[in-house]
């Protein structure tokens, strides 16, 4: 929790999750009309987003903690026969067994015991022997991250499900809804303010804008498509996502003014807003995203984005 690069990324989530300098939330909220209540929808969208964020969540760290388990007790099985063969080979004497092993029924607490016994009186040539600790916390680090989580991760553990080919269409059908649904607000975000400010045809520029987007999106599909994602994932969504959400804040809070956004909201919700927003929005906000560009700079400086 004391390392800033769990802040910043925690922090690029919510970007992400809300949609925040992607341009689809003010593309969308200027079809609404002059009276409706965004105050509402904002808190709604919000506590939504965290609430699916939580479930998310416990449903991804499940899946991760059944296929670790799954992991460390056929890592349990394999070792407990090599251990087996050495004891018929006479390697190993009988009496490294602690006497109520049973190999039959091996479980991972009994096979961490006669690991360290035999670690311990084998230890000039237990290298040699090639047994493993099979320890879960070992598995649990192991999870891959990004698009491995999704491809290889979740499809591992998913075929030990039971009725697994209707989880894993069910999960892949869900994928394509979630690109789906980010692709259209993060495209309305581009044709929306072409469309207001030239007369352009609707059809037709949306058309040429999605051929342009598929045509990039094939870098992404290539055998180093993996390494395209990372450097795009590092480099063009969070810094500069970053950058546009602080010019967007700025821009209402310092430039247009706090209190004349205000007023704009009074006179179209028919109340007055919290006077908290007032200070979120001209100190608190501003200051958060400087210091989260900052540590993200300066993280950037010390340790240079990798590709493993």
């Amino acid at each position: 929790m004391l390392e800033p690069q769990v802040w910043r990324e925690a922090a690029t989530q919510v970007f992400f999750a809300l949609g925040l300098g992607f341009g689809g939330v003010i593309a969308f909220s200027s079809y609404n009309k002059i009276d409706n209540n965004c105050h509402f929808d904002a808190v709604l969208v919000s506590f939504i987003n965290f609430f699916t964020s939580i479930l998310a969540t416990l449903v991804v760290f499940a899946v991760l903690g059944f296929k670790a388990n799954l992991m460390n007790e056929k890592c349990v099985v394999e070792n407990a026969e090599k251990i087996l063969g050495y004891l018929n080979s006479n390697v190993l004497s009988h009496d490294l067994i602690p006497p109520h092993v049973n190999f039959s029924h091996l479980t991972t607490s009994d096979y961490a015991e006669m690991y360290g016994v035999i670690k311990t009186v084998k230890e000039g040539s237990f290298d040699q022997l090639g047994l493993e600790p099979c320890v879960l916390e070992d598995e649990l680090n192991k999870a891959v991250q990004g698009t491995g989580l999704a491809f290889i991760a979740f499809t591992e553990a998913m075929t030990h499900f039971p009725a697994s080919p209707f989880w894993s269409v069910m999960f892949f059908f869900m994928l394509i809804n979630l690109g789906l649904g980010s692709m259209i607000g993060t495209m309305t975000g581009i044709t929306t303010p072409v469309l207001d400010t030239y007369k352009v045809q609707k059809e037709l520029f949306t058309v040429c804008c999605c051929i342009v987007a598929f045509l990039c999106g094939l870098l992404f599909v290539q055998r180093s498509g993996n390494y395209f994602v990372t450097m795009f994932d590092d480099y063009s969504a969070g810094l500069p996502l970053t950058v546009v959400v602080i010019l967007e804040n700025l821009s209402v809070a310092w430039i247009y003014g706090t209190k004349r956004f205000m007023q704009d909201l009074e006179d179209m919700l028919g109340f007055r807003p919290s006077m908290i927003y007032f200070y979120l929005w001209k100190y608190v906000s501003p200051i958060c995203l400087i210091v989260l560009i900052s540590a993200t700079v300066i993280e950037m400086t010390i340790i240079p984005p990798g590709y493993n």
